[in-house]
């Protein structure tokens, strides 16, 4: 590791004994009896380990100081006295993480592993052309960058955070990175989105039922909470829970007990909740549709996502990103994009957000034809229609009617379908390609809006939330 970690601490024995710890680790140990030492210091740590209570010095009350003093550095608390309000206090004042005495080596390592990474993701000030991928999560800006350090201040702890954004922002994707980088990682995530639930089996689909619980309960169902012991569970959409069932969820919260339907006895299970919706939480708990002590219970620390329009130098960079996948795996050639028409995306308003930017990528690469994305096969960004190809342009811009959003592509002329040869050629598509495009295309008419697009499209919800999931677009 060869990593340098000052530790700033006023007992001696607790200084010997970190260091005699760290070095077995491959770390180096700088120590520091008082902040003045650390200050006077002439070295560079990657992390610092800093003690809440220094004599009569306050520990919470030095870290935005030093921490201004050395930009850059994760401090991670530690105390002899640990407390949950503590733990949060230290996680809103800056602290990466918060270690209770006696400490544990293994938690120890992890967090100073962690610690580690973020330093080197808080030293890149400057992404190169390339961005840069934190758990999968590709950008640039420093919108994303303020994002990805909450997430690593907030994951290594076991508090709940609940994610909002516009719908298309990656809410789900942010909520395995928080569980990605916490001591949970290795066990199971549970996603669950509560507006794709028939609102009959959503507090079965939670808290699971027991067998003959009701009319098709042919069999016993462990549910969410029980399916997610020792790892994450994600509710998303939270403002579609049904009122009735958000009581239960919070009894679940304080005791961490629950009881399937159907059930005579109360099952414990060890979950971290991570919540997420597009609605205002606060609107939603003045018009009665969230229950006011439940959000202050998922909104311990929040997380706001910023829009894609917002995003400063990420549009240009995840549209390449999404046209190259694309062009891969159906086998194309339209893998570069054109000043002008990086122009035209940056200045598109995106109400769908990355969703809506990659299935208009993949669209286009079904549906352009050549090496390289032109201003011109953008003019559906204006309110037109977007042309197929090149050679179907023309005709695609003097075509009168828009066509139906469950459309993906241009349609055949209504007396000829069969005649007519499609806007991709010759070639024969498969139908579920063109089912997956129509909904692409559909969301994308729809600003993202599932619930829209589905009715838009003459489907449920439950069947296109079902259908995105099959074709990986959720």
């Amino acid at each position: 590791m060869d990593a340098l970690v000052a530790v700033v601490d006023d007992d001696p024995h607790f200084l010997g004994l970190i260091e005699v710890l760290l070095s077995s680790h491959g770390y180096r140990v700088a120590k520091h009896p008082t902040p003045e030492s650390l200050r006077a210091a002439d070295t560079d740590p990657l992390v610092v380990i800093l003690d809440w209570q220094l004599g009569d010095l306050d520990g919470l009350e030095l870290l935005p100081e030093l921490s201004a003093e050395l930009p850059g550095v994760p401090f991670v608390m530690s105390t002899a006295h640990p407390s949950p309000d503590l733990a949060i206090r230290a996680v809103r004042a800056g602290a990466f993480d918060f270690l209770a005495k006696p400490l544990d080596e293994a938690r120890l390592i992890a967090t100073l592993n962690a610690a580690v990474r973020h330093g080197e993701l808080q030293r890149q000030d400057h992404a190169d052309e390339e961005g840069i991928v934190f758990e999968g999560i590709l950008a640039r800006s420093p919108q994303m960058r303020g994002v990805f350090k909450v997430i690593e201040n907030v994951a290594p702890t076991p508090v709940s955070v609940m994610i909002t954004g516009e719908s298309g922002t990656g809410k789900e994707l942010i909520a395995r990175a928080i569980h990605a980088r916490s001591p949970r990682k290795s066990g199971p995530f549970v996603a669950l989105n509560m507006a794709a639930i028939p609102s009959e089996l959503v507090e079965s689909t939670l808290f699971g039922h027991e067998r003959g619980a009701f009319s098709g309960a042919n069999q016993m169902r462990k549910g969410a909470a029980g399916e997610a012991h020792g790892g994450t569970l994600f509710l998303d959409e939270l403002g579609e829970m049904p009122l009735e069932l958000q009581s239960k969820l919070l009894r679940f919260l304080q005791e961490r007990v629950y009881r399937r339907v159907g059930g005579q006895k109360d099952l414990e299970s060890d979950v971290r909740i991570v919540s997420a919706t597009n609605r205002d939480p606060l609107q939603a708990v003045r018009e009665g549709l969230l229950r006011e002590d439940l959000y202050y219970r998922l909104n311990v620390v929040p997380l706001q996502l910023p829009a894609l329009r917002e995003r400063e130098g990420d549009v240009g960079l995840l549209a390449t990103h999404f046209l190259q996948r694309a062009a891969e795996r159906y086998g194309r050639d339209l893998r570069e994009i054109a000043p002008g028409a990086l122009e035209r995306l940056s200045q598109h308003s995106w109400p769908g957000n990355v969703r809506e930017l990659e299935h208009m990528m993949q669209r286009l690469v079904i549906t352009e034809q050549g090496p390289r994305l032109e201003a011109r096969m953008l003019s559906f960004l204006d309110g037109g229609v977007a042309p197929a190809s090149p050679a179907s342009a023309e005709a695609a811009a003097s075509a009168a009617p828009e066509p139906s959003a469950a459309a993906a592509l241009p349609s055949a002329a209504p007396s000829s379908p069969i005649q007519q040869t499609p806007p991709w050629g010759d070639e024969v598509i498969p139908l579920q390609e063109l089912e997956k495009l129509a909904i692409a295309h559909a969301l994308g008419k729809c600003g993202g809006s599932r619930k829209e697009a589905a009715a838009r499209l003459g489907i449920s919800q439950a069947t296109i939330y079902r259908k995105l999931k099959t074709y990986g677009l959720g």
